[in-house]
């Protein structure tokens, strides 16, 4: 990249950089907060896939979910000890 070519590309920033910040003190204070808001929300949106903390939830979610269905689901007679389900018919004692 030549010298002139880089001068042109910065100075070009420069510019749009200027006008979008006139641009925005133009803007009333009800259209302030409007945009704030879309901006806090394009960058929630952007940051939503890299939130470990969401995708532990989630997968703990999940899981629970699958635990409540497998305990639904259980018909036979049995115990359960946390998430282990223990059939009565697995008892090895004699009553």
């Amino acid at each position: 990249m030549t010298m002139p070519l880089l001068h042109t590309i910065l100075a070009s920033l420069g510019l749009l950089i200027c006008l979008a910040l006139a641009l925005h003190m133009m803007l009333g204070p009800a259209q302030r907060q409007r945009l704030a808001r879309l901006g806090d929300r394009l960058v929630q949106a952007l940051q939503r896939p890299f939130d470990k903390r969401e995708r532990r939830r989630q997968a703990h979610r999940e899981a629970q979910a699958a635990i409540e269905r497998a305990r639904r689901g259980s018909a036979r007679e049995g115990e359960w000890d946390g998430n282990v389900y223990r059939p009565k018919q697995f008892d090895k004692r004699k009553d």
